[in-house]
């Protein structure tokens, strides 16, 4: 803790001694100036002046047993003597109040803590019945809450406002969100279950993986995604942090579209962000890389890297298994359709940019791709909807047990 102390006070510790020793320096000249006609004997120049005022105030012997006899010499050798006093008292002091903060920044973290674990364990109970029976129906008991909104967590938990925003900044585990729902803005955090510096990466060995790089710009499509990988038993890989879209310059990272200055930081995350990929998408492997799209007609919309306005499936430049696109095809168009919404074929969307990360899946595993725009207005339903279309889009691109891509 002192250590700590003196670290985060060396800035102060520097200046404080560079004011004082600079003055001392310029006091014994002065010294020098006024005291030298008087007494050459004891102040015969400048830097035996400084050495005096050096040897008795500053230092524990005190050899020198000469003093100022002029009047002026006088108050100054008051001026020096409480300089003497200044060089140590102003360091121990600076040191204290760094030792105090040390103390105050380690109860902050202490609580902090304790603050974090209560959310943790909030974000584990459902209560509602209908809630808990659905997830429980569809094997998701374990998943978390998609959402826990600050009222609940100031009324019913205790915890104030300034609290919330501070566990947010401290812990990496928690998003806090203003989500417009029903037209009214509400506050809130979202529970992130991160082991990469970018966010998720879950391999279980399964020929599928789905890819969700929008989490950290589109509430709650991380969970909706992560509960599609659960149901599925696929491999999931989601971007929680880094945007271009991001307010925090640390974060204006683009993983996307790889437009993002390249600094060691960057290079870093694009590196290990690849390896992943890389190490759980294979040749005779299948990609479902969701992409959040704007509320309108279409429930979702599928990309297979053709031209915007080209209604068909074949040939798909990312995806080779026709017969397996065409069947995945056929359940989303009765999923939209039971929902009177719609399924589009690349009919807003279309081919992405050469920078774009699809490119890198396609090119560098050889996996069968699909680029699925999913309508984020189902992300904003009620829980027993928005757990209900989960469901519905997991159905969609289960593979049976024991089967792999043809």
């Amino acid at each position: 803790m002192i250590i700590n102390a003196i670290k985060n006070k060396q800035r102060e510790l520097l200046i404080s001694l560079a004011i004082v020793i600079g003055l001392l320096i310029v006091a014994s000249m002065f010294m020098y100036l006024l005291e030298h006609s008087a007494q050459p004997e004891a102040f015969p120049s400048m830097l035996s002046s400084l050495w005096w005022g050096i040897d008795k105030y500053l230092t524990p012997l005190g050899i020198s047993s000469a003093n100022p006899i002029t009047p002026f010499g006088k108050v100054l050798g008051i001026f020096i003597a409480v300089l003497g006093v200044g060089l140590f008292a102003l360091p121990a002091g600076i040191i204290a109040s760094g030792f105090i903060e040390e103390i105050d920044l380690i109860k902050e973290k202490k609580r902090m803590m304790a603050i974090e674990e209560k959310l943790k364990y909030a974000f584990t109970i459902e209560y509602f019945v209908p809630v808990k029976n659905v997830k429980k129906n569809l094997g998701l008991s374990h998943l978390p809450r998609k959402w826990l909104s600050a009222n609940d967590i100031q009324y019913k938990m205790g915890i104030s406002m300034e609290e919330i925003v501070r566990v947010s900044d401290y812990s990496s585990n928690f998003r806090l969100r203003n989500v417009k729902l029903d037209g009214d803005d509400s506050i809130g955090l979202e529970l992130i279950q991160s082991n990469r510096s970018y966010g998720q990466c879950v391999s279980k060995g399964s020929p599928i993986t789905i890819i969700n790089m929008y989490p950290a710009i589109q509430p709650y499509f991380g969970h909706f995604t992560k509960g599609i990988s659960e149901i599925v038993g696929a491999n999931y890989i989601s971007n929680e942090v880094y945007s271009s879209l991001s307010l925090l310059p640390e974060n204006a990272i683009d993983l996307v579209n790889g437009g993002h200055s390249q600094t060691r930081e960057s290079i870093a995350i694009t590196e290990q962000l690849q390896l992943d990929i890389k190490s759980m998408v294979h040749k005779d492997g299948l990609c479902i890389f969701f992409v959040n799209a704007a509320s309108n007609d279409f429930l979702m919309q599928f990309n297979v890297g053709l031209e915007k306005g080209n209604e068909t499936l074949h040939p798909a430049p990312f995806f080779a298994n026709i017969a397996l696109l065409e069947s995945w095809r056929q359940s989303a168009e009765r999923v939209s359709s039971a929902h009177n919404l719609k399924l589009g074929i690349h009919t807003t969307v279309g081919r992405p940019a050469e920078s774009h990360l699809a490119h890198f899946i396609k090119q560098e595993t050889g996996c069968d791709l699909l680029m699925l725009h999913v309508n984020c207005g189902i992300l904003k339903l009620k829980a027993i909807d928005y757990y209900q279309y989960m469901a519905e889009f997991a159905e969609i691109f289960k593979i049976p047990e024991g089967a792999t891509n043809p």
